[in-house]
């Protein structure tokens, strides 16, 4: 009886993880030189795959072996593609397909963390269903998160946009997306709670836009949504005003437009950028909100963002890319876990997705 339960579950989770990459049995088929019927047979628990086979599987899935050992809650299938080229999941790239799957696998591995931990997931977000103005949405969202006008990136308090929105309960990952085929992706999960995808190749600070645009979204209770940020939908539009008005508080903004003698005039690029670094945005985004709270005239952005200098990707940043793209949370649930014997150092650089060498080498530091 438990054998076959077993077998039930790792044909249902097959078949979740196939959908979950949007490819036919036919196409599975192919890549395996099998034939078709095969992997029916498996997915309706007919037959059980080898050892060798489910491996070949968890690769062309991008899954870890124990997803198929375990009945888990797939990401939703409804998704709201707010992209320009692409309406449906078939239609990315597999590699992006490869990545929201990638994403998925980390939602998970960290709740299993927590788990392991005995550490309760404090999800803080206050949920609407129904929003105000985008600027009053922000305002009222600044105020709750006590954050009055200062600027959100903040040294002495070790803050930036990705702590503040961990710390409200959002699981965000930093993956490289090809082609810039999106910029982020949100949904809450009924056993993973509000998850967050931003793609690692943006610079910095429209990394820190996507997180407060998908925040947006969140409060807002949306759909899972897939966004480029340059839709022309009502929903990406609320979501853009949002996140300049969360990120760039127009009292502040004014206060330093006047402290830095710019009143009345156009700035320069020179002049702008000690204001891009301050509220940690791109200068398009600054510039955007200069237009639309009547500091610069509009049209000023796209008259002038093609001559200003492209920042470097990763500017300034010492973290290693892994422990960015996992983020600080996560890998401390990791090392925890390691620490206190509930991983082995094999599970530990499987979490960390890093060889065992450099797993002992991070443990030792």
């Amino acid at each position: 009886m438990k054998k076959r339960e077993e077998l039930h579950i790792i044909g249902s989770q097959l078949r979740v993880a196939r959908e979950s990459m949007a490819l036919s049995i036919e196409e599975v088929a192919s890549e395996l030189a099998l034939q078709p019927l095969k992997i029916k047979h498996w997915e309706t628990s007919v037959e059980e795959p080898s050892i060798e086979l489910l491996w070949q599987l968890a690769e062309l899935y991008n899954r870890s072996t124990d997803f198929f050992l375990k009945e888990t809650k797939p990401f939703p299938q409804d998704v709201a593609f707010r992209l320009s080229k692409h309406k449906q999941l078939a239609q990315l790239s597999f590699e992006s397909r490869k990545v929201l799957v990638l994403f998925e696998e980390l939602c998970r591995a960290e709740s299993e963390l927590e788990n392991l931990l005995g550490r309760r997931h404090q999800v803080n977000i206050k949920r609407l269903q129904n929003g105000k103005d985008a600027e009053s949405l922000a305002v009222n969202e600044r105020k709750r998160l006590t954050l009055d006008e200062e600027p959100i990136p903040n040294r002495s308090k070790n803050r930036d946009v990705r702590t503040l929105l961990t710390e409200q309960g959002i699981r965000i990952f930093e993956l490289p997306v090809k082609e810039a085929e999106f910029a982020g992706f949100s949904l809450w999960h009924p056993d993973y709670g509000p998850c967050m995808l931003v793609n690692a190749k943006d610079i910095p600070g429209r990394r820190a836009f996507t997180m407060a645009h998908e925040y947006a979204h969140f409060i807002l209770s949306a759909p899972p949504s897939l966004c480029d940020l340059n839709v022309d939908e009502s929903e990406e539009h609320f979501a853009n005003e949002f996140a300049a008005s969360f990120l760039i508080p127009a009292s502040d903004l004014r206060k330093q437009f006047e402290n830095r003698g710019l009143v009345g005039r156009l700035p320069t690029e020179a002049e702008l950028n000690p204001l891009k670094l301050r509220y940690g945005v791109s200068l398009e985004a600054l510039a955007r909100r200069l237009e639309k709270i009547g500091l610069v005239p509009y049209g000023f952005t796209d008259k002038y963002k093609d001559s200003w200098q492209i920042a470097p990707k990763f500017r300034g940043s010492k973290k290693p890319l892994w422990k960015r793209r996992l983020g600080k949370h996560y890998v401390d649930l990791a090392f925890k876990s390691y620490s206190e014997g509930r991983i082995s150092i094999g599970k530990l650089a499987q979490y960390l997705g890093v060889d065992v060498r450099k797993a002992i080498e991070e443990t030792r530091k």
